[in-house]
């Protein structure tokens, strides 16, 4: 069990989330009372240019633990700015333990503070990341591209390392003031920057089981969420010695999706597949140059039909192409058949059951681990471009035919 009369920090990085910031940061206060009676507990509200109320709110909501708010403009920043002004005030406070908690999350429960905690204790660094149930129609981005990539290169399967419900001992703090910050390390690419490099640098990483989640659908940021991601992520493999082997043993069977499933709005599906075939058409011969494996996928109504067989070679495709120097070319093109790979997912997984769906998506990981690794691709020796244009998709937005790639 965690050391009990030590200093502890739970962040809320947040913007815009005054219908539920209050919510969650009851239940970190509950949570750090029962875990920590006896020490110096702080929550820390870090927001961007809010304009609902979301400080207020928070100012509002009674607590114990001390309450502390970072506040910094809209424009230009994102999660990560949040999150790391929230690392900045756990050092400022000499904290033994940093616990990150999404504001928008509807399911928070007091008890994942200690487990969160105990998780991180120990004077050599470590990573807690949470490994949730989540409706099957969500956490896309983790299924098909954080979680499988990260199994590619670095050999070790984490089930959600993108989930935002992160622990930190003080080591691990430390640890990342040495890590370069990529532009999109400031957006949404915070969470995998924080694994991948904990990954790269062999940090111990633990998978805590939370439950359920339940938070704002973020479907509707289909098209920069991932683009983000995948940013970062690649920055950090672009520094690392290589493709490395599997962790000895097999990897446990996932138990991530919730019996409950809500699909997306069609209307917002339905946007996005227009976007995403705006964008293949006009960049058709560079995505058939960079991606082979896509060559050969067939239309379907949203676009391209990439199948659990198809993706991991797409993977590897981007993989590739990174490693050639192709680095925006590959990770935006990717984007745009990974909205393909989900919606293709969706069909594939109609009429299956939860644990059906786990498999599948296990298949999925060991098969990117198998392409990559086949491809013998050489990392390191590069570097990512020095910016990030949040802007890219700007333009892809009007109605356009559905478009697909001929063999």
């Amino acid at each position: 069990m965690a050391n009990r009369s030590q200093v502890t920090v739970v962040g809320l990085p947040a913007r815009d989330e005054a219908r539920t910031v209050g919510a969650v940061a009851q239940a970190a206060d509950a949570g750090l009372h029962a875990a920590f009676p006896e020490g110096t507990n702080v929550v820390v509200l870090a927001e961007n240019g809010s304009t609902d109320g979301t400080v207020q709110r928070f100012a509002e909501t009674p607590l114990r633990a001390r309450k502390v708010v970072a506040s910094s403009g809209g424009e230009g920043t994102g999660k990560g700015t949040n999150v790391f002004a929230i690392v900045d005030r756990a050092l400022e406070l000499d904290a033994d333990r940093l616990l990150l908690l999404d504001a928008d999350v509807r399911s928070t429960e007091p008890r994942w503070i200690a487990a969160l905690a105990d998780a991180v204790e120990g004077d050599e660094p470590v990573l807690a990341v949470p490994a949730y149930r989540r409706n099957r129609f969500e956490a896309n981005t983790t299924n098909h591209l954080a979680s499988p990539l990260l199994a590619a290169v670095f050999g070790v399967h984490v089930q959600q390392p993108i989930g935002g419900e992160f622990a930190f001992n003080r080591a691990f703090l430390e640890r990342t003031r040495s890590w370069p910050r990529p532009d999109s390390a400031y957006l949404y690419g915070i969470d995998v920057w924080l694994t991948a490099n904990a990954l790269r640098e062999r940090v111990r990483v633990v998978e805590v089981p939370l439950g359920r989640k339940l938070h704002n659908s973020p479907f509707p940021k289909i098209l920069r969420l991932p683009q983000q991601v995948l940013d970062s992520l690649f920055h950090v493999v672009l520094r690392t010695d290589g493709v490395r082997e599997p962790t000895s043993g097999p990897a446990s069977a996932r138990a991530a999706v919730d019996g409950t499933a809500v699909p997306q709005d069609p209307a917002v599906v339905s946007r996005v597949s227009e976007s995403v075939a705006r964008y293949l058409d006009a960049h058709r011969g560079d995505v058939r140059s960079l991606f082979p494996s896509a060559r050969s996928a067939p239309a379907a109504p949203w676009g391209l039909r990439v199948t659990t067989e198809d993706w991991p070679h797409v993977l590897a495709d981007a993989l590739a192409a990174v490693a050639s120097g192709r680095f925006e070319a590959a990770r935006d093109h990717l984007v745009a058949l990974y909205v393909n790979r989900v919606m293709t997912f969706w069909d594939e997984i109609e009429g299956l059951g939860d644990d059906e769906v786990d498999d599948l998506l296990d298949r999925q990981a060991a098969w990117t681990v198998e392409a990559v690794r086949d491809r013998r691709i050489a990392l390191g020796g590069r570097t990512g471009p020095p910016g990030f244009d949040v802007r890219h998709w700007a333009g892809f937005n009007e109605v356009s035919p559905a478009w697909s790639v001929p063999a």
